[in-house]
This record gives C-alpha cells, structure tokens and sequence, in this order.
C-alpha cells in the first residue's frame, strides 16, 4: 500500500484477509494510534504495544478496536522495543472487564525503520514465545508492523511454527 493510499485508509481504518477469507478489521482509532508512532526520521526508536478487540460471533472475522500506545516503563531502541509487561496485562484485564467478556487480547504491534516492514528473527522468536505462554481464547494471535509506508499484519496459530502473511485489502 503506498502512502498515500496509507494516509486514505486511516479515515476508515484497515482490513486484512486471511487465506480462508475471514477477514482482520482494524478500526480508525487504534489505526491512527499507531501510525502516530511511525519512524519517519532517523532517530525515533521503535514502539509498540498491544492489540485488544472483538471476536465476531457465527464467524472467523476479528475487529481490533484498540491498542495500547508506548508506556513510559517500556525499554525503545531504534532497532528494537521491549513492552512492560505490567501496564499492558492491567490494560487486557480492564478491557476485558469493562466490555462484559468481549473484548480480548488479539495481539501485538510494532513499528519498524522500514518503508515494508518484514519481521526480523527477533520478531519471529518472541511471537512464537508469546503464543506459546500466552493465554488467549482464539486460535492464533495477529501481529502488526507499522512501517513508513505500509502497515503488514502476520498471524500465528498455537503450535505453529511460522506465522503466515496476512493480505491487505478492502471490506
């Protein structure tokens, strides 16, 4: 997606297709949040947090109707970020709470110094760790990069191995 058509997709959000044609629905709101921490100059370090929203019922598809911005307990680099662990699992309980038992974890997100961003070994290990020791009611997790032009989503199942590329599109 080029950066325009980046730009043009925040008003109304993201959606991304699964192989089995269910589809990731990322709202405007946690869109717009993490574009805000895009690394468009050299300097600025990576950020990220996590993904909270909805599991639509009679279907596969998912809607992300929030992240959680960088915290100040949060370790970033240019070339990598660490999440405070604590601040993000109040934010999944309160969520989970406040919304009557709908709205759940879903994930994680990042930013990379990378027009496409791909993910790294790093990435690939801890998403692999975090499926494996999280506890989640789906069957996988999805996993967003925010790059300078581009947003790529990725998801893992549990027991997977590799995450498969989720295909950015329109409803």
């Amino acid at each position: 997606m080029s950066e325009l058509s980046m730009s043009a997709m925040g008003d109304v959000g993201a959606v991304f297709h699964r192989p089995d044609k269910s589809l990731i629905k990322v709202g405007s709101a946690p869109l717009q949040e993490m574009l805000r921490h895009r690394q468009v100059s050299q300097t600025e370090p990576e950020a990220g947090g996590v993904l909270l929203g909805r599991l639509i019922e009679c279907t596969w598809d998912v809607v992300v109707d929030e992240v959680t911005a960088p915290g100040h307990r949060d370790r970033r680099w240019r070339h990598g970020f660490f999440r405070s662990r604590g601040r993000a699992q109040r934010r999944i309980r309160e969520a989970w709470i406040e919304s009557q038992q709908t709205r759940n974890y879903l994930g994680e997100w990042h930013t990379h110094p990378q027009d496409h961003p791909v993910p790294s070994k790093v990435d690939l290990a801890d998403w692999a760790r975090i499926v494996a020791k999280s506890r989640f009611e789906q069957d996988s997790l999805i996993f967003l990069i925010v790059g300078r032009k581009s947003v790529e989503a990725w998801e893992l199942h549990k027991g997977g191995i590799l995450p498969f590329r989720l295909i950015p599109g329109w409803d």
